[in-house]
């Protein structure tokens, strides 16, 4: 190699070197930026997820996917109970998130009773792989001040975890819009303790099937089921695991549930299952057919929230005799 060639790798290897450093400064910047903007953010899936974490208080947790964040009425809980009640649900969240996030409230506070609302598809492995991704998007902000949180990350999603510890802004990529729009797209009126009613319906023409997506649970998410049921348990927490109303065909059952009335009656827990109850199958109480409107919500939650009373009165009416 000449004088020349070596002059111009020389600068070839200076000037990228120069760029490194220009990304990863720029990395830290925007990063940090996209860091405060998570810590100071309206309410929504960010704050539910870290209040959830970070200084749980209340005495009734909700957990569950959508389903949950629209479907029960924290307010109607603390109404009817005169006990806190905040809705931990997700959108496209599963049992692997349910789990996650159960075991780090654990860490900090310890509620009278927690709410379950699974689906039908809850344990399959589509509805599993989605819910990491989810899971995945909450956790990486925290990794790098909580080991418990590298951790989880490390064990479900470890390439998007090398991501993030690469790249400051990485572990935001997928809340950038949401930080951005901020202030502007949330207000207090929209999520109520976790809970966020939709108004309307927006159901059309025929009652659609519903079609199941595996023959088969995907193995994990049985086991963090089972996990959830057995911390629940072994902390002598009140349990409910819920089916709330559906507006589809009536079908009996699916593997999900089947599994799940399984792994419930070995630990001498009840399904209570709201799916096709008559008194909430109807179109104007549904937003779309997976989703209860405000209206449905609120007769829902009052009928779920009567028959938790007189269960708490019959078996465990200490609860109810001594709210936080």
């Amino acid at each position: 190699m000449t004088k020349e060639e070596v002059k111009h790798v020389g600068k070839f290897f200076k000037k990228f070197i120069i760029l490194l450093v220009l990304l990863f400064i720029t990395d830290r910047i925007i990063g940090t930026l996209l860091e405060n903007a998570y810590k100071n953010a309206p309410q929504g899936d960010i704050k539910t997820f870290a209040h959830s974490i970070t200084d749980p208080t209340e005495d009734i947790f909700i957990y569950g996917s959508s389903r949950a964040v629209h479907g029960y009425d924290t307010r109607v809980f603390t109404d009817s109970l005169a006990l806190s009640c905040f809705n931990s649900g997700r959108e496209n969240s599963n049992i692997l998130y349910h789990t996650s996030i159960l075991d780090e409230m654990l860490k900090k506070h310890k509620p009278k009773v927690v709410v379950l609302d699974v689906s039908a598809r809850e344990l399959t492995w589509r509805s599993a792989e989605n819910s990491k991704m989810v899971l995945a998007s909450m956790i990486l902000p925290y990794i790098h001040s909580d080991t418990s949180f590298a951790n989880i990350a490390r064990q479900l999603f470890p390439e998007e975890l090398m991501k993030a510890q690469v790249s400051k802004i990485y572990a935001y990529n997928s809340m950038v819009l949401s930080l951005a729009v901020g202030k502007r797209k949330f207000n207090k009126d929209k999520n109520l303790n976790g809970y966020v009613p939709i108004h309307g319906t927006k159901i059309t023409g025929k009652i659609p099937s519903f079609t199941d997506e595996s023959d088969q649970t995907d193995s994990f998410a049985k086991q963090k089921f089972e996990e959830f049921v057995r911390t629940v348990k072994e902390n002598n927490i009140r349990l409910y695991v819920i089916q709330s109303p559906l507006y589809v065909k009536h079908f009996n059952t699916t593997v999900s549930l089947d599994t799940i009335r399984s792994i419930l009656n070995r630990y001498n827990e009840p399904f209570w299952d709201y799916g096709f109850d008559t008194a909430f199958y109807k179109k104007e109480l549904f937003y779309d057919n997976l989703h209860l409107n405000s209206v449905g919500s609120e007769l829902f939650s009052k009928k779920l929230v009567s028959d938790i009373k007189s269960d708490l009165e019959k078996n465990d009416p200490e609860i109810l005799n001594h709210p936080q």
